[in-house]
């Protein structure tokens, strides 16, 4: 594994991939310090013009703008009281109160610290935990390949935002989404209806375009016009001292622990691992009264699970092919985009990109540092300007991606289609997240389906005719039972109880 992982910084390390990495994390922290652009927004955005490079660059850029975004978030966040991204909101309870207080360097240089650690410590869990589990994905049939994807279609269903119901709702449409097209076995025609243009599917890039790119757009078009005041006109990074950073360590562990492990469960990312992290360093605080009134703990821990959280997602990404949060849902989509299957092969199929991919997370975490250190006075004046111009530019951007698809304005129209769907549901309160992974994971799990019937002469059986396999049916089986049993406590609990008009003689 070593010299896998030392291979993998040689080629990182080379001019054009570092420079990738580079242009991806500045992006990244661009993105995330304007309220508005989002992770998988910017990831949508770059994604076409990664289409002519090898897959190792392009994805590297990716990963950039997945880790810059996460540092980027704070500085709106602290400055505004506008978090850049949904995982730094919990960054302005503490860091907003200290820039008030005139100490706004200060508060984003322990914002830059804990996302600093937080990503380092993310990373060396990472490197230990993918290659053990892609040892044992590797060893895997085609029932337990499909298997894992329901079992992450169930998991992100359960653990996004909002109810399981609607989670479950928005993987059917992306899985009948998935369908469209011709059969690959038979060669049938499915839900076309007529259109020449759907034999092939539904373009996968205007679906990631409309769901994340115009989707959002339309969701925050209230910004434009927007020009925002900063809480301080003086503001320079200013990095904590050595002692000041040692005096930390049980915030900057506290955060990297539960970044990690809660980014490691599909669906919930660095949003819900940053409120957990902030209530449990508030919990053991010795002062837990000057939480929300500028404590730097308050800052150091949740920006430590926010970056902590790209370590954390990778490995279901890098290992099962499910992935952690948004922004790693639109990276998977790149691997397809790429012609690279994701998946519990992919470590046997692609070592030396996965181990590529790895080091220029760690390189990106770095650079993100260095970038924020130096150049932080460009994204403190880009929070200040008109943003007016920005939206129009992802739309068009969005456009001409889903237009080098095909080289038609076909999927143009799917975007703009798929978009106000997302947009739509988006409002209802469903996660466009769960369609995406509905499109990602259908054609692997219709696959593997059918060769699982095949191999077991059409015995459905073969999906519980092992250990490991009666395990994943078990926690989707588990997972529906809990639903089932919040939804009748829900029912319970918003019953009124019923009226007794009797009195004592009656």
């Amino acid at each position: 594994m070593l010299d896998a992982l030392f291979n993998g910084f040689l080629t990182a390390f080379e001019p054009w991939n570092f420079a990738m990495i580079f242009v991806g994390t500045f992006v990244g922290l661009f993105a995330g310090a304007l309220p508005g652009l989002s992770s998988p927004m910017a990831i949508v955005v770059l994604l076409p013009l990664t289409f002519p490079m090898a897959p190792l660059p392009a994805l590297l850029v990716l990963i950039g703008v997945y880790v810059g975004t996460k540092l980027g978030g704070s500085f709106s966040a602290i400055l505004l009281r506008t978090p850049g991204t949904p995982g730094s909101a919990c960054t302005a309870l503490d860091g907003f109160p200290m820039a008030q207080e005139g100490k706004a360097g200060h508060a984003l240089g322990y914002a830059t610290l804990g996302s600093t650690t937080g990503g380092i410590f993310g990373w060396i869990l990472a490197i230990i935990f993918i290659p053990l589990l892609s040892t044992v994905a590797v060893k895997s049939g085609p029932a337990d390949i499909a298997l894992v994807g329901i079992m992450g279609l169930f998991m992100v269903s359960a653990f996004v935002r909002g109810s399981m119901m609607r989670g479950l709702m928005g993987v059917f449409l992306g899985l009948l989404i998935s369908t469209v097209g011709l059969d690959k076995i038979d060669g049938s025609e499915r839900l076309t209806f007529g259109v020449i243009d759907l034999m092939s599917g539904v373009p996968f890039a205007a679906a990631l375009t409309g769901f994340f790119g115009i989707a959002v757009v339309l969701s925050d078009v209230k910004l434009v016009g927007r020009k925002e005041v900063l809480v301080t006109d003086n503001v320079n990074l200013a990095l904590p001292s050595f002692r000041e950073c040692t005096a930390r360590w049980r915030a900057i562990l506290t955060g990297s622990f539960f970044g990690t492990g809660i980014g490691a469960i599909p669906g919930v990312g660095a949003e819900g691992a940053t409120w957990v992290a902030y209530a449990s360093m508030r919990g053991q605080s010795k002062n837990p009264e000057n939480f929300g009134k500028g404590e730097p703990d308050g800052i150091v821990a949740p920006e430590a699970t926010n970056n902590a959280t790209t370590g954390g997602t990778m490995v279901p990404m890098l290992t099962l092919g499910i992935p952690g949060d948004g922004s790693t849902a639109v990276i998977l989509g790149a691997f397809v985009l790429h012609g690279i299957e994701p998946g519990v092969m992919l470590m046997r199929t692609s070592e030396d990109l996965v181990f590529g991919i790895l080091a220029g997370l760690l390189i990106a975490t770095i650079l993100m540092f260095l970038i924020a250190w130096k150049a932080i006075w460009i994204f403190i004046y880009m929070l200040q300007q008109d943003r007016s111009w920005l939206f129009p530019m992802v739309l068009v951007l969005a456009c001409l991606g889903a237009f080098a698809t095909m080289g038609s304005v076909f999927p143009i129209y799917v975007a703009i289609i798929l978009g106000v769907v997302g947009f739509l549901l988006e409002k209802a309160g469903f996660p466009v997240v769960t369609i995406v992974l509905g499109i990602i994971l259908g054609p692997i799990i219709e696959e593997n389906i059918r060769l699982g019937l095949i191999l077991s002469g059409d015995q459905w059986s073969t999906f519980v005719a092992t250990w490991p396999r009666l395990g994943l049916v078990s926690v989707i089986v588990l997972l529906l039972a809990w639903e089932a049993y919040k939804q009748l406590t829900r029912a319970a609990q918003a019953e009124p109880p019923a009226s007794d008009n009797t009195t004592i003689g009656d």
